[in-house]
């Protein structure tokens, strides 16, 4: 079997990303978890690292967003624009996108554009982009109803 078990994002604060991600997948939170020691400094190439780590699942299905705060780690502040190489980005399927792009806004977050109609392989399917709290672009995707 091969499947996506889930996707990890390195955040800046971790209990303000697990709010956003809460909010949004609308499924159960696991952790935070702090992870520190020999094998996770081998793991992640950082001596000395405590990492702050939550799991947050959608509210269906299996998928999860796993979020990690290394404390100790690297000041390099990446910009996760979907236009550089290496970046980015997880794609969450709603029901209702304007119901969720409303519930967002009442929080403080913006959509980058006006939602679009995409076209194959997605034809029909209705997308838009926000970003999260460390400007990580998140695709809302809505399926034809």
């Amino acid at each position: 079997m091969t499947a996506i078990h889930h996707v990890g994002i390195t955040v800046s604060d971790l209990e303000r990303s697990l709010a956003f991600y809460e909010d949004l997948l609308g499924g159960e939170r696991l952790g935070p978890y702090e992870r520190s020691g020999p094998r996770i400094d081998a793991v992640t190439g950082y001596p000395g690292i405590v990492v702050r780590q939550a799991f947050v699942t959608a509210a269906e299905g299996t998928s999860m967003v796993e979020l990690l705060q290394y404390v100790g780690g690297s000041d390099v502040v990446i910009e996760p624009d979907n236009g550089h190489v290496g970046a980015a980005h997880v794609a969450i399927v709603v029901s209702d996108l304007d119901a969720t792009l409303e519930r967002l806004r009442d929080r403080g977050t913006t959509a980058l554009s006006a939602p679009i109609t995409a076209s194959a392989p997605l034809a029909g399917h209705r997308v838009v982009y926000v970003l999260d709290p460390d400007r990580v672009r998140v695709e809302l995707v809505e399926p034809p109803r």
